[in-house]
């Protein structure tokens, strides 16, 4: 939604984009404190969120023919992304939008 326009999908969008842009402001203000501030932009999950969605199903079926592993994101994949996030020497990433797809992103 942040940089993919989906029919049905404009508030989700919107809100994705504003998220984007106050990580990065975030970032940039908590820095002095030793703060740091990243977002996680996850590949389509099968979620009841997603499932309310109305053509959930197309973005589904496009997710997994577009992801080089041919799979969704799971919330597992998500989950592991964070702990990892949250782990000692992860000081210097900051402001960022880290994509937890598995390719989906890149392959188009």
């Amino acid at each position: 939604g942040d940089n993919h326009a989906w029919y049905s999908y404009g508030a989700v969008s919107a809100a994705k984009a504003a998220l984007e842009a106050h990580t990065r402001q975030l970032a940039l203000e908590l820095a002095p404190l030793g703060i740091t501030v990243n977002a996680i932009r996850a590949g389509v999950t099968d979620t009841p969120a997603l499932r309310k969605i109305p053509g959930h199903e197309k973005m589904i079926e496009s997710a997994k023919a577009r992801n080089p592993h041919g799979r969704l994101t799971t919330p597992q994949d998500v989950a592991r992304a964070l702990v990892a996030l949250a782990s000692p020497g992860t000081q210097w990433i900051t402001g960022n939008v880290i994509g937890v797809d598995g390719g989906e992103e890149i392959a188009g």
